[in-house]
């Protein structure tokens, strides 16, 4: 007995739970095999709800505590640095290393500022303002902005949209944060360049919207999702579960399929009903 994503005829994606059983004869030789293999995506779907709400709890838990502790003392950091930048200006004295140690200092303390807010985005309940929105759009002021940057980088951007996509009710500020993470995974697992593909279809009462890179792929049980955990030797392991959870408030489903050394797809689902 198996759980694993599985490949319908159709091209789409389901959990299935596959039970193989042995068939024997009436003398115990073995004639065969029976296969039953059961959908159970709505069911992983809400364990996932379940495993969710569980992980958020224990981050709204500790938010307040983790803000506290580690924002004060950047702020303090910060401040001392730009005052010791304001006694070298003043005293008119250039020692190019010294400069460069505090831009140094400046530039980690950004980054370490950038974790404790993605941190506090994910612990906090988000709030969401749905319009019904282009999703072309979205996506395409996204990547101008990127596409120098990727082309620096060797990464080709393509945009492929069924044509007359309907208006989709997002959040469009909260979808500009989700493209954004995804392509900019998806570049990052592209060290030496390669393709990365947005798409957007259409679905059963749905629009999907998919981004593919040709990368390195995600090693076979590594969970993309769990907080904290990434491939990236400078990874946070909180810019997917941020993605999750936005598509989460948009009653969407976010999941992918990845081969190693061939690249990864993330697949989003959005209702296109309206959200109460």
């Amino acid at each position: 007995e198996d759980e694993s994503l599985r490949v319908r005829k159709d091209g789409s994606i389901f959990w299935a739970n596959v039970l193989i059983t042995a068939i024997r004869d009436d003398a115990g030789n073995l004639t065969g095999f029976a296969k039953v293999v059961r959908d159970v995506t709505e069911r992983k779907a809400s364990e996932q709800r379940v495993q969710d709400a569980e992980r958020l709890a224990v981050l709204g838990t500790s938010a307040a505590v983790f803000a506290h502790e580690i924002a004060n003392p950047l702020n303090g950091l910060a401040t001392s640095l730009e005052i010791v930048n304001e006694f070298l200006d003043d005293a008119d004295y250039e020692n190019p290393l010294l400069r460069e140690t505090i831009q140094g200092a400046n530039q980690e303390i950004h980054r370490l500022k950038s974790l404790l807010a993605d941190y506090r985005s994910l612990a906090r309940p988000i709030a969401i303002r749905i319009r019904p929105s282009n999703l072309r759009q979205i996506v395409e002021e996204v990547l101008a902005p990127n596409i120098k940057p990727f082309g620096d980088a060797g990464v080709t951007v393509r945009v492929e949209f069924d044509g007359g996509l309907p208006l989709v009710p997002v959040d469009p500020e909260k979808m500009k944060q989700v493209v954004l993470n995804l392509c900019k995974n998806g570049a990052e697992a592209m060290p030496d360049g390669g393709v990365l593909t947005v798409k957007a279809y259409r679905g059963a009462g749905s629009v999907l919207l998919e981004v593919t890179d040709t990368g390195v792929g995600i090693p076979e049980g590594f969970d993309p999702f769990h907080l904290f955990k990434s491939t990236k030797p400078e990874g946070t392991g909180l810019g997917l579960p941020i993605v999750e959870q936005i598509i989460s408030e948009h009653r969407g489903t976010v999941d992918y399929v990845s081969e190693v050394g061939k690249g990864t797809t993330f697949r989003i689902t959005l209702p296109l009903a309206e959200i109460e």
